[in-house]
């Protein structure tokens, strides 16, 4: 597989997360966008790996390990914005805010 393909696959996946992120109004499918998006830039560095073995895996662990403490953290916001607002439409929260 050339790497040029993997740079083509990443780089739809990252428009189509960049599209949901933007599109959607519940968070849960803007956090699924960008954890598309996330996974985009994972492939990326995977194919890098082939050009220099040891940086594109390196980062590519380095960003597992960052998207899944991101993941924890942003959870915990959205459990807190649900037993606020009862709702995780992120239009409806901005309007009951003010």
């Amino acid at each position: 597989m050339s790497v040029e393909l993997v740079y083509l696959v990443a780089a739809i996946l990252f428009a189509l997360g960049s599209y949901g992120a933007l599109t959607h109004r519940s968070a849960i499918r803007i956090l699924i966008s960008i954890e598309l998006m996330f996974n985009a830039e994972l492939l990326v560095l995977v194919a890098l790996s082939t050009v220099s073995p040891s940086s594109g895996m390196t980062l590519a662990l380095f960003m597992i390990a960052l998207t899944a403490s991101e993941i924890g953290v942003v959870i915990s916001i959205i459990v807190l914005l649900f037993r606020k607002y009862r709702s995780l439409d992120i239009s409806r929260i901005r309007s009951v805010r003010g």
